[in-house]
């Protein structure tokens, strides 16, 4: 199965967003864009995270390096979670 891509151009109209935003969240590094034929797409497993910024920005108002300092402290709950969880397993296993 080949992966879906959509041009940065048809989801800002479907969403009802500015392309500059997109752009600037490829440029922070926050997500990754795809080049075809000079033309920039967006893959569709970046669909829901890209959902989750899009309200950040466009409902909360948070900026940029906001949603990035987010990202990244969500990041490490994730790992101090997954990290507390086998620190549990194994407690259990020396009980």
């Amino acid at each position: 199965m080949e992966p879906q891509l959509i041009t940065i151009t048809e989801y800002c109209v479907n969403y009802d967003i500015e392309p500059d935003f997109i752009i600037s969240l490829e440029e922070s590094g926050i997500i990754t864009l795809t080049i075809l034929d000079t033309e920039k797409y967006i893959h569709e497993e970046q669909f829901t995270e890209l959902d989750k910024y899009v309200h950040l920005y466009y409902d909360l108002h948070i900026n940029i390096e906001g949603i990035d300092a987010i990202r990244h402290l969500l990041g490490k709950i994730d790992q101090m979670q997954n990290e507390i969880a086998d620190l549990r397993s194994q407690l259990r296993l020396h009980q």
